[in-house]
Protein backbone atom coordinates (compact mmCIF):
# COMPACT_ATOMS: atom_id res chain seq x y z
CA UNK A 1 0.00 0.00 0.00
CA UNK A 2 1.67 3.46 -0.78
CA UNK A 3 1.76 6.07 1.83
CA UNK A 4 -0.61 8.77 2.06
CA UNK A 5 0.44 12.40 2.32
CA UNK A 6 -0.81 14.29 5.78
CA UNK A 7 -1.94 17.53 6.56
CA UNK A 8 0.91 19.25 9.11
CA UNK A 9 0.14 19.82 12.29
CA UNK A 10 -0.36 23.77 11.65
CA UNK A 11 -3.91 22.79 9.81
CA UNK A 12 -3.49 22.69 5.67
CA UNK A 13 -0.87 25.48 5.23
CA UNK A 14 1.50 22.98 3.51
CA UNK A 15 -1.57 22.08 0.84
CA UNK A 16 -2.48 25.32 0.40
CA UNK A 17 0.38 26.72 -0.66
CA UNK A 18 1.44 23.79 -2.72
CA UNK A 19 -2.01 24.36 -4.49
CA UNK A 20 -0.93 28.45 -5.24
CA UNK A 21 2.23 27.31 -6.62
CA UNK A 22 0.21 25.04 -9.08
CA UNK A 23 -2.31 27.26 -10.67
CA UNK A 24 -2.66 30.67 -10.68
CA UNK A 25 -6.52 30.06 -10.75
CA UNK A 26 -6.45 28.14 -8.00
CA UNK A 27 -3.91 30.43 -6.41
CA UNK A 28 -7.10 33.37 -6.75
CA UNK A 29 -9.09 30.75 -4.70
CA UNK A 30 -6.81 30.57 -2.21
CA UNK A 31 -6.17 33.95 -1.80
CA UNK A 32 -10.28 34.35 -1.35
CA UNK A 33 -10.12 31.79 1.59
CA UNK A 34 -7.37 31.18 3.02
CA UNK A 35 -8.08 29.34 5.84
CA UNK A 36 -10.22 26.68 4.36
CA UNK A 37 -10.00 23.46 6.24
CA UNK A 38 -11.06 19.86 4.89
CA UNK A 39 -11.24 18.59 8.74
CA UNK A 40 -13.79 21.50 9.09
CA UNK A 41 -15.99 21.14 6.46
CA UNK A 42 -16.17 17.28 7.48
CA UNK A 43 -17.21 18.20 10.55
CA UNK A 44 -20.62 18.69 9.27
CA UNK A 45 -20.90 15.46 8.10
CA UNK A 46 -21.21 11.78 8.64
CA UNK A 47 -18.21 10.42 10.19
CA UNK A 48 -18.42 6.59 10.14
CA UNK A 49 -18.66 4.89 6.73
CA UNK A 50 -22.43 3.74 7.44
CA UNK A 51 -24.06 6.83 7.76
CA UNK A 52 -22.04 8.30 5.43
CA UNK A 53 -22.99 5.55 2.80
CA UNK A 54 -26.73 5.73 3.39
CA UNK A 55 -26.77 9.78 3.33
CA UNK A 56 -25.40 9.76 0.51
CA UNK A 57 -27.82 6.94 -0.93
CA UNK A 58 -30.95 8.71 0.48
CA UNK A 59 -29.65 11.86 -1.35
CA UNK A 60 -29.06 10.27 -4.82
CA UNK A 61 -31.56 12.50 -7.12
CA UNK A 62 -33.19 14.24 -4.65
CA UNK A 63 -33.07 17.69 -2.74
CA UNK A 64 -31.34 18.04 0.31
CA UNK A 65 -35.13 19.07 1.75
CA UNK A 66 -36.33 15.37 0.30
CA UNK A 67 -33.35 13.39 1.35
CA UNK A 68 -33.31 14.89 4.90
CA UNK A 69 -37.55 14.15 5.30
CA UNK A 70 -36.97 10.87 4.66
CA UNK A 71 -33.63 10.48 6.77
CA UNK A 72 -35.66 11.72 9.66
CA UNK A 73 -38.51 9.51 8.91
CA UNK A 74 -36.33 6.57 9.06
CA UNK A 75 -34.62 7.57 12.78
CA UNK A 76 -38.32 8.05 13.92
CA UNK A 77 -38.43 4.73 13.47
CA UNK A 78 -35.14 3.95 15.76
CA UNK A 79 -35.74 6.71 18.93
CA UNK A 80 -34.56 9.88 16.33
CA UNK A 81 -30.59 7.80 15.13
CA UNK A 82 -29.05 5.53 12.25
CA UNK A 83 -30.72 2.21 12.65
CA UNK A 84 -27.51 -0.21 12.69
CA UNK A 85 -26.97 -2.50 9.59
CA UNK A 86 -28.71 -5.34 11.46
CA UNK A 87 -31.85 -3.31 12.09
CA UNK A 88 -31.77 -1.76 8.67
CA UNK A 89 -32.12 -5.73 7.59
CA UNK A 90 -34.75 -6.33 9.50
CA UNK A 91 -37.02 -3.12 7.82
CA UNK A 92 -38.57 -4.77 4.70
CA UNK A 93 -38.53 -3.09 0.95
CA UNK A 94 -42.73 -2.34 1.30
CA UNK A 95 -41.27 -0.17 4.96
CA UNK A 96 -38.57 1.70 3.47
CA UNK A 97 -40.84 1.98 0.58
CA UNK A 98 -43.51 3.77 2.72
CA UNK A 99 -40.42 6.17 4.18
CA UNK A 100 -40.60 7.78 0.82
CA UNK A 101 -37.35 5.80 -0.55
CA UNK A 102 -37.92 4.29 -4.07
CA UNK A 103 -37.42 0.38 -4.48
CA UNK A 104 -34.00 0.74 -5.69
CA UNK A 105 -33.01 2.61 -2.98
CA UNK A 106 -34.04 -0.02 -0.52
CA UNK A 107 -32.49 -2.07 -2.14
CA UNK A 108 -29.32 -0.40 -2.36
CA UNK A 109 -29.46 0.35 1.48
CA UNK A 110 -30.48 -3.79 1.93
CA UNK A 111 -27.21 -4.80 0.21
CA UNK A 112 -25.30 -2.07 1.79
CA UNK A 113 -26.12 -3.18 5.72
CA UNK A 114 -25.48 -6.71 4.54
CA UNK A 115 -22.22 -6.54 3.07
CA UNK A 116 -21.45 -4.96 6.68
CA UNK A 117 -23.09 -7.69 8.68
CA UNK A 118 -21.33 -10.57 6.94
CA UNK A 119 -18.00 -8.69 6.49
CA UNK A 120 -17.96 -8.46 2.63
CA UNK A 121 -17.45 -4.61 3.08
CA UNK A 122 -14.75 -4.25 6.67
CA UNK A 123 -14.85 -0.57 7.72
CA UNK A 124 -11.35 -1.30 9.09
CA UNK A 125 -9.92 -3.05 6.32
CA UNK A 126 -11.32 -0.06 3.91
CA UNK A 127 -9.17 2.29 6.05
CA UNK A 128 -6.28 0.93 5.77
CA UNK A 129 -6.14 0.20 1.90
CA UNK A 130 -5.08 3.27 -0.58
CA UNK A 131 -7.63 5.35 -1.94
CA UNK A 132 -7.88 3.53 -5.73
CA UNK A 133 -8.20 0.19 -3.28
CA UNK A 134 -10.83 1.70 -0.84
CA UNK A 135 -12.64 3.39 -3.93
CA UNK A 136 -13.10 -0.28 -5.36
CA UNK A 137 -14.50 -2.03 -2.29
CA UNK A 138 -17.41 0.70 -1.82
CA UNK A 139 -18.12 0.62 -5.34
CA UNK A 140 -18.96 -2.81 -5.38
CA UNK A 141 -22.05 -1.94 -3.42
CA UNK A 142 -25.29 -1.81 -5.10
CA UNK A 143 -25.84 1.95 -5.77
CA UNK A 144 -22.58 3.05 -5.41
CA UNK A 145 -20.86 4.79 -7.99
CA UNK A 146 -17.52 6.80 -7.95
CA UNK A 147 -19.15 10.26 -6.93
CA UNK A 148 -20.47 8.24 -4.11
CA UNK A 149 -17.22 6.67 -3.18
CA UNK A 150 -15.42 9.60 -3.07
CA UNK A 151 -17.63 11.75 -0.65
CA UNK A 152 -17.28 8.73 1.50
CA UNK A 153 -13.37 9.12 0.85
CA UNK A 154 -13.29 12.87 1.57
CA UNK A 155 -15.66 13.01 4.36
CA UNK A 156 -15.88 9.70 6.68
CA UNK A 157 -12.40 8.31 5.73
CA UNK A 158 -10.74 11.78 5.60
CA UNK A 159 -8.32 10.99 2.50
CA UNK A 160 -6.52 14.18 0.99
CA UNK A 161 -5.80 13.24 -1.93
CA UNK A 162 -9.41 12.55 -3.78
CA UNK A 163 -10.63 14.28 -6.80
CA UNK A 164 -14.66 13.54 -7.93
CA UNK A 165 -14.49 14.16 -11.11
CA UNK A 166 -17.52 12.36 -11.79
CA UNK A 167 -19.53 15.28 -9.95
CA UNK A 168 -21.36 17.38 -12.06
CA UNK A 169 -20.80 19.57 -9.52
CA UNK A 170 -17.25 19.77 -9.50
CA UNK A 171 -17.16 19.75 -13.43
CA UNK A 172 -19.54 23.05 -13.39
CA UNK A 173 -17.16 24.54 -11.23
CA UNK A 174 -13.48 23.74 -13.17
CA UNK A 175 -15.29 24.85 -16.47
CA UNK A 176 -16.06 28.25 -14.56
CA UNK A 177 -12.89 29.21 -13.07
CA UNK A 178 -11.15 27.56 -16.52
CA UNK A 179 -13.04 29.97 -18.79
CA UNK A 180 -14.84 26.98 -20.44
CA UNK A 181 -17.87 26.91 -22.79
CA UNK A 182 -19.19 24.13 -21.06
CA UNK A 183 -18.95 21.37 -18.41
CA UNK A 184 -15.63 19.35 -18.77
CA UNK A 185 -15.37 15.68 -19.52
CA UNK A 186 -14.51 13.74 -16.59
CA UNK A 187 -11.40 12.97 -18.15
CA UNK A 188 -10.67 16.28 -18.72
CA UNK A 189 -11.38 17.02 -14.99
CA UNK A 190 -9.12 14.11 -13.96
CA UNK A 191 -6.36 15.90 -16.29
CA UNK A 192 -6.77 19.12 -14.71
CA UNK A 193 -7.07 17.85 -10.86
CA UNK A 194 -3.16 16.36 -11.82
CA UNK A 195 -2.04 19.39 -10.92
CA UNK A 196 -2.95 19.53 -7.61
CA UNK A 197 -1.59 16.23 -6.10
CA UNK A 198 -1.28 14.99 -3.43
CA UNK A 199 -3.74 17.78 -2.45
CA UNK A 200 -6.72 17.20 -4.61
CA UNK A 201 -9.32 16.86 -2.07
CA UNK A 202 -8.57 20.14 -1.45
CA UNK A 203 -8.48 21.74 -4.36
CA UNK A 204 -12.00 20.31 -4.73
CA UNK A 205 -13.27 22.06 -1.47
CA UNK A 206 -11.99 25.44 -3.09
CA UNK A 207 -13.75 25.13 -6.50
CA UNK A 208 -17.17 23.64 -4.85
CA UNK A 209 -16.75 26.94 -3.33
CA UNK A 210 -16.32 29.08 -6.03
CA UNK A 211 -18.41 31.93 -7.78
CA UNK A 212 -19.19 32.91 -11.14
CA UNK A 213 -17.24 36.30 -11.72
Amino acid sequence: MSSRPQADTDGWRDARAALRAADPRMAALVEEEPALDPDGVAGDWAADVWSALVVQVLSQQLSSASAGAIDRRLKALHDGRLPTPAEMLELNASTLRGLGLSWAKADYLHDLAARLVDGRLDVERLSMLDDDAARDELTKVKGVGRFTADGVLMFALHRPDVWPAADLALRRAVGRVWGLDRPPSIAEVDAIGEHFRPWRTLAALYLYGSHAA
